[in-house]
């Protein structure tokens, strides 16, 4: 059947598991856009069920660990040197990093943690880590509101830069989305990664700018093109300019924008090249 009189098969059949072609595999992800959105939502909603406060942890979890970072750094150690609103300043930086990492965090294992799913049925493998990475915006958008509410209450005010808003959130996400693609496959590759990654992400921590400006602490032009050259440092003075109207070089969207697209693109293909093998021991 399909078979030529030499036994040979044809050229128009492909293996069942083959890697389809870059654009049949993005209309297999939109095809299974329900199945990506809702999962995480069911997962989050059983993840608090039997917690005291239950959901509310997504909203409270945010707001101790700001509390801690501003009693640390912002009263005992008073490292803000002089930035205005230094309480927002911190809440942004540390909130919207936290997105990160426990995207990061959460896409090291996420192929591991549903390899019996990936061995049962063929779908696009990428809705693994699309959907874990949409598990960690779900969470973060109740540090957006603390964010939003604690810039009002510290005396900002709604201004022209908070239309740009939404884009910066879009672009975040787009670079999230990236870096997850790549770390949900070299997690598969080194299971030992999610032990590393820790180290890794408290490094980007300090060298992103989150508890603090560089510029305030030094003046070393190759120091200051070091944070300029970090993407997530790049999305938090981006998110800074919006919210709080802090100066912002001209040329930080375009480094943004700019990695943001590249890193998607690599992350997307880097990942894809990969499909065969996510369901290997």
């Amino acid at each position: 059947m399909g078979g030529t009189e030499d036994g040979e098969v044809n050229e128009g059949l492909t293996p069942v598991l083959a890697r389809p072609p870059i654009p049949q595999y993005l209309a297999d992800v939109w095809a299974r856009r329900e199945f990506i959105v809702t999962v995480p939502v069911n997962q989050l909603r059983a993840s608090n069920m039997d917690t005291l406060l239950g959901n509310f942890w997504f909203l409270v979890n945010p707001a101790l660990q700001t509390l801690v970072y501003f009693l640390i750094f912002g009263v005992m150690l008073k490292i803000d040197r002089g930035i205005d609103n230094y309480l927002s300043f911190l809440v942004i930086g540390v909130l919207t990093f936290t997105f990160f990492t426990t995207a990061m965090t959460a896409a090291a294992r996420c192929m591991q943690a549903n390899l019996t799913l990936i061995r049962s049925m063929y779908f696009p493998r990428a809705a693994i880590p699309i959907s874990s990475l949409l598990a960690n915006l779900y969470t973060f958008l109740p540090s957006l509101l603390i964010m939003v509410v604690l810039v009002l209450l510290t005396g900002g005010g709604l201004t022209w830069r908070w239309a740009v808003l939404p884009p910066i959130l879009a672009l975040i996400f787009v670079m999230a989305l990236g870096i997850v693609f790549i770390i949900a496959r070299v997690g598969k590759a080194v299971p030992d990664l999610h032990a590393l990654l820790p180290h890794v992400l408290r490094l980007l921590f300090y060298g992103s700018g989150v508890l603090f400006a560089p510029a305030r602490f030094t003046s070393n032009e190759a120091v200051l093109w070091i944070f300029y050259a970090n993407p997530l440092y790049e999305v938090l003075v981006l998110t800074r300019w919006s919210l709080l109207g802090r100066p912002m070089e001209w040329f930080i969207p375009w480094m943004a924008v700019g990695w943001a697209s590249a890193i998607v693109m690599f992350g997307a293909w880097f990942f894809w090249r990969g499909e065969t093998s996510y369901g290997n021991a």
